[in-house]
């Protein structure tokens, strides 16, 4: 014999388990608007990540603008000259210039390959390494995706493409004629040659460090200023 409430709904036409299956037909709306609670705050997490990286790039291009911006008021004042001399760890030794990719930077004197802090003021001269139009290789490492990035677009220097180096008595016009993909134990990009000529290196792919690429170029143009 039903109770009272199974009579009622009995009375009303509806079945008394009615109420069972609208309970049962709840559970799944629950389990949409959990799956819709965690969608969105996976998305929210993720606007909050990307906000993120663009502002720690924003950051970087803002400290390495600065920094450029010294060593360029220093070598309007007095440039280096094409001599060695008494290079300084953290000074500007030439300006280097890539029409086709619009990179327009002054090249910092880093003491080695792990020189991380003045990497981040621009384009760095490796040491060991030739200078602007000596005989052998002048090699210049530079960031792609962070500290201004001057090196963001060499992928784009080609065969026949110009890079000039600029220093106080000289004008070195350098013309592309390799490019290559290495792995970061590899230094034979390194290494000197009696030609003179210039090496550009940075890490590939953006915003990974796991492989190198390389632009070659040899002197075609030595111009005195």
């Amino acid at each position: 014999m039903p109770g009272g409430e199974d009579a009622a709904a009995e009375e009303n036409g509806a079945s008394p388990l009615a109420g069972d299956g609208s309970r049962r037909r709840r559970k799944p709306r629950r389990k949409g608007k959990v799956l819709i609670i965690v969608g969105l705050s996976l998305i929210v997490a993720g606007l909050l990540g990307l906000a993120g990286v663009y502002s720690y790039i924003y950051y970087t291009d803002r400290k390495a603008a600065y920094a450029q911006d010294e060593l360029s008021k220093r070598w309007e004042e007095e440039p280096a000259s094409s001599e060695e001399g008494d290079v300084s760890v953290g000074d500007g030794i030439a300006r280097i210039l890539a029409p086709g990719i619009g990179l327009d930077a002054i090249v910092v004197e880093l003491w080695g390959l792990d020189d991380a802090d003045n990497l981040k003021r621009g384009p760095g001269h490796i040491p060991g390494t030739a200078y602007p139009g000596q005989p052998g290789n002048m090699v210049i490492s530079g960031h792609r995706t962070t500290y201004g990035a001057p090196f963001r677009h060499i992928e784009q220097l080609s065969a026949g493409d110009e890079i000039i180096i600029m220093t106080a008595d000289n004008r070195y016009v350098y013309e592309v004629y390799e490019q290559r993909i290495v792995l970061p134990s590899d230094l034979t990009v390194l290494e000197q040659t009696g030609e003179p000529k210039l090496t550009l290196t940075a890490c590939h792919p953006w915003y990974s460090a796991a492989q190198r690429i390389v632009v070659i170029a040899r002197l075609v143009e030595d111009e005195v200023k």
